[in-house]
């Protein structure tokens, strides 16, 4: 497995510049993703207009199916969104009937970001209870004394951009369920990086962009909405659909028994899409994803494993406490840097590329190019 990964790593142009450890913030496309969106910007350039639009819809419906077989749903359960914090959003704005009278319940290991939806809707009157981490992992027994009959949702991260940990998706879809609840799983630091089976694992709502471990780009994603619940429970927010003009000069007869203006809603998934998705975004999703399906997220994780192991032995070593629980399945550390400024200057002098969060919260999320040598550089650069 390490000859394929060193051919991996050939496929990134990123590695051969720094030793890059800030996936989690933004991972770099591949040569393939790359060739895949000159040629696409190729065509913008030069030729504009059909006959290129009517093969529009293969590379759309493909990047849903592919999207669909690595979360394990349905493709009729995929709509594509624009990030996940617009997804969260919407899904809120969706379930306003559902949530009314009732709480909400989540973790402040969630992105914070999406926690600040909740907090707006707090100041118009829904009952939002936050969770506090214990020990930087997610407190399950707070959980379950915050969870009551009148709670409506639990919103979790499944994978915590603050440091890795990673939610257990299962027991807490239980404990929703349990009580008449649903479970929107926040899976952008998940999808493309941990296994995600979102029938098994009991999620009701998902969404995540793509310009993390799906190694695509910004302004693009999907959002998982479970088949039964469509429609129904999540309504809608942003309407659209079609419209029929049926009165002169649009149509020279109009029909008699039809409205003069109307108006076709779309029906299932789609019915969360609003206008075009980005074509950019859909030409990297179809190349990204096949190409993370050929090597495996399976494959993915135990690279990634070798690679957290060894950066969760030496770091407290040399002074740096991991916030990160061992054991962890998922490719993102976070350590407390004694000396924070002066590890992000060291670390840029040797071109180290590294995140600092919340002060002193130095981050690492060592990808599938990244190699012991990339770990070597960031030990020799760190003070």
């Amino acid at each position: 497995m390490t000859d394929l990964f060193e051919r991996v790593r050939e496929d990134f142009p990123r590695a051969r510049t720094m030793a890059y450890f800030d996936n989690a913030s933004s991972h770099p496309i591949s040569a393939h993703s790359a060739a895949a969106l000159h040629r696409y910007v190729d065509w913008v350039a030069h030729e504009v207009g059909e006959p290129w639009w009517p093969a529009w819809a293969p590379p759309r419906d493909q990047a849903k199916a592919l999207f669909a077989r690595l979360i394990n749903a349905d493709p009729g359960e995929i709509a594509f969104a624009r990030s996940t914090v617009e997804s969260e959003s919407n899904i809120l704005n969706g379930l306003r009937d559902h949530l009314a009278g009732g709480n909400v319940v989540m973790s402040d290991l969630n992105f914070s970001p999406c926690i600040s939806n909740y907090k707006f809707r707090e100041q118009q009157g829904l009952d939002v209870r936050i969770v506090k981490n214990f020990n930087w992992q997610i407190d399950m027994a707070a959980m379950e004394d915050a969870v009551d009959g009148n709670t409506r949702l639990i919103s979790v991260a499944l994978v915590s951009n603050v440091n890795g940990y990673v939610a257990d998706v299962a027991a807490l879809s239980k404990l929703a369920h349990d009580n008449g609840a649903y479970l929107y799983a926040d899976i952008m630091q998940a999808a493309g990086g941990v296994l995600i089976d979102v029938k098994a694992m009991g999620i009701d709502f998902a969404a995540c962009s793509t310009f993390k471990w799906l190694m695509g780009v910004k302004g693009f994603g999907f959002l998982y909405v479970r088949s039964d619940l469509q429609l129904d429970v999540l309504k809608p927010s942003q309407p659209t659909g079609g419209v029929t003009l049926n009165y002169p000069p649009w149509v020279e007869e109009p029909d008699s028994a039809s409205e003069e203006i109307s108006f076709s809603p779309p029906t299932g998934v789609g019915a969360y899409e609003v206008s075009y998705p980005s074509y950019e975004g859909v030409v990297c999703a179809q190349e990204s994803l096949q190409y993370i399906l050929r090597l495996g997220v399976d494959r993915i994780r135990s690279h990634a494993r070798d690679l957290t192991d060894r950066l969760q032995e030496e770091l407290p070593k040399r002074g740096y406490q991991s916030i990160t629980p061992q054991g962890n399945e998922s490719p993102i550390l976070a350590f407390v840097a004694p000396h924070p400024e002066a590890a992000l200057a060291s670390c840029r002098s040797a071109n180290v590329h590294v995140a600092m969060r919340f002060g002193n919260k130095m981050r690492l999320s060592p990808s599938v190019y990244n190699n012991h040598e990339d770990i070597d550089r960031l030990l020799e650069a760190l003070p």
